[in-house]
């Protein structure tokens, strides 16, 4: 299987018929009708050569009283909406969405999860789905006496499969297994058993499982978290990882197709907070708009600034009027909406991949007359930023070893003009690690033996070296 996100330059070679760049946040545009109750998108796109199917699926409720449904419309082509489930007393609801495994080489597999009561209790099941808009037979993973929900997933590259849900008051944990052509859960761990909701779960740096959700301790609701322990094969007992204040629409900060979520953020009293769990530091972001809610956030490979973009998405304004808003990292905010309508639930999924940029979409609930209506927004981000291929062995570009690296780097670099040059270190997330600069270049090939900082994380990182106008990167591993 080749593993295309092992490299930057992988990540920039897609290209796709009939590319559109989009400059500025589109005019937003209705997904689902308006006389129902929608909500709870999710994005699902094709990587089939050729193909430009782009697939959200979302609940839908004809009224407070009625069940829920799963819909979903192609965004990309906007053919009619289309009943997936459906039943006049069923319930299905929280539709999720997995590629497996990711690729650009046609042999990628779809899967929709969602949640239904068909047999008394709430329970998770899954389906296969075909890009001609057919689906496979359900399956169900889960069989219990408690109600599950808040059905979350999450992956390591092509590697680790992991879900994390609420079962019952309490957070349920499990890596999930292929078995033909049904997906079943491992082996499910209890993480919390008392007041506990809306779990996540991530990888720590690309190392360790890691599962954070809400806990409601004196009417207050708090950030707790717990982590694998391999050896022991156990979950850590719950701890704190945030208590000031109350806190709520816990979320993963989302990271390219194929890349493990390892950051959160969430809302606290109406300001949004973001949580490193490299550097196990949780800071206030600033929006330069009061009152900040729901908050839906994605980064590309390495959140380096100047190279690639992040993207923050939120909703602000008091009583009925509150709208949608971007942030970018150079601290550029957009309004997306302007219509004094009452805007809820953002949430930013990657679309499609062109040569030197991605289309992010936006989508969103609006309010209209006690109905709720899915519209959605597109913009362009450029990747490029003058990034290379970083192909080791081929001229002007960076090596580095020993890949993986302990206590010493050896980092080789070919500097084809006399202008000013540095070598910086970032981690997986974009924090910066170590500048070195490159006081007398001169051309050709040069070696720097870099010493990491003591008690540096095991986890992956980043050299981006610099010589003038040209930018070159190379991933490496810390273990």
């Amino acid at each position: 299987m080749k593993n295309a996100i092992f490299s930057i330059s992988a990540f920039l070679i897609i290209g796709i018929a009939q590319a559109q760049y989009y400059n500025e946040w589109q005019e937003p545009v209705a997904i689902t009708d308006s006389i129902s109750l929608n909500s709870n998108p999710a994005v699902l796109t094709s990587f089939e050569d050729g193909n430009n199917d782009v697939f959200c699926f979302y609940e839908k409720r004809f009224s407070e009283s009625s069940p829920s449904q799963i819909w979903y419309r192609n965004i990309y082509t906007m053919t009619d909406e289309q009943l997936v489930l459906g039943d006049d007393i069923v319930e299905y609801r929280n539709p999720k969405v997995f590629v497996y495994p990711f690729s650009y080489y046609n042999n990628s597999r779809y899967f929709l999860f969602y949640e239904s009561n068909e047999t008394g209790n709430f329970d998770i099941y899954g389906m296969e789905v075909y890009i001609d808009g057919t689906f496979g037979p359900s399956f169900q993973m889960t069989a219990n006496d408690m109600d599950n929900s808040s059905f979350f997933i999450s992956h390591y590259y092509n590697l680790d499969i992991s879900a994390c849900w609420k079962s019952g008051n309490g957070i349920q944990f499990s890596n999930i297994l292929f078995s033909g052509d049904t997906l079943l859960f491992e082996e499910i761990h209890t993480i919390d058993t008392n007041n506990s909701y809306d779990p996540v779960c991530l990888m720590e740096g690309g190392v360790n499982r890691f599962v954070a959700y809400r806990k409601i301790i004196n009417d207050s609701s708090k950030i707790y978290f717990s982590e694998f322990d391999e050896i022991g094969n156990t979950w850590t007992e719950p701890d704190t990882l945030y208590a000031t204040g109350n806190n709520i629409n816990l979320n993963t900060v989302g990271y390219s197709y194929d890349f493990p979520s390892d950051n959160l953020c969430w809302e606290n009293n109406g300001t949004i907070m973001f949580y490193d769990t490299w550097q196990n530091q949780t800071e206030a972001i600033e929006t330069w708009v009061s009152g900040n809610y729901e908050p839906s956030y994605i980064t590309s490979m390495i959140g380096v600034k100047t190279f690639y973009p992040v993207i923050l998405t939120f909703c602000s304004g008091e009583g009925n009027n509150r709208e949608i808003y971007s942030l970018g990292d150079w601290g550029d905010i957009h309004t997306i909406t302007d219509n004094n309508y009452f805007e809820s639930n953002p949430e930013i999924f990657y679309e499609r991949l062109h040569y030197y940029y991605f289309n992010a979409v936006d989508i969103w609930e609006t309010h209209k007359n006690n109905k709720r209506v899915l519209f959605m927004s597109r913009k362009s981000f450029d990747l490029s930023g003058g990034i290379k291929d970083n192909k080791s062995g081929t001229n002007r570009s960076i090596k580095a070893s020993p890949n993986p690296f302990k206590n010493e780097l050896n980092i080789e670099y070919f500097l084809s003009t006399n202008d000013e040059a540095s070598i910086d270190i970032y981690s997986i997330n974009g924090k910066p690690i170590d500048h070195i600069s490159i006081d007398k270049p001169h051309k050709g090939w040069n070696t720097n033996n870099w010493e990491p900082i003591t008690n540096l994380p095991n986890g992956v990182y980043f050299i981006v070296f610099k010589n003038g106008n040209e930018i070159y990167a190379k991933k490496v591993v810390h273990k």
